[in-house]
């Protein structure tokens, strides 16, 4: 079968396409998972009393003991004041 200009074009267009929805789907994934490098990995799901505040790497969301998703919430990182949380590049949960 001999493939002309315009069936030529079609197929290096429709690569590019679904070459670049691949990309984009692996970089969203990326994007959904990371966790910093420079995180370290908490075991325990309760900080130590000396930095109660919970901070999610995921999400970059720090929870303070008063908040609502507080006991739900599997740190990542513990901070001792809300200015540590905040100087690591963490906001305050909104609840």
């Amino acid at each position: 079968m001999k493939m002309n200009k315009k069936n030529k074009i079609f197929i290096i267009i429709f690569a590019v396409v679904v070459f670049l929805g691949i990309a984009g789907f692996c970089v969203n994934y990326w994007y959904h998972t990371r966790i910093s490098p420079n995180t370290p990995q908490a075991k325990a799901t309760d900080c130590p009393v000396n930095k109660p505040i919970k901070g999610n790497a995921q999400s970059g969301i720090y929870h303070l003991p008063t908040g609502q998703y507080y006991n739900q919430t599997r740190p990542e990182r513990c901070f001792a004041t809300e200015s540590e949380a905040i100087d690591a590049g963490y906001r305050k949960s909104k609840k």
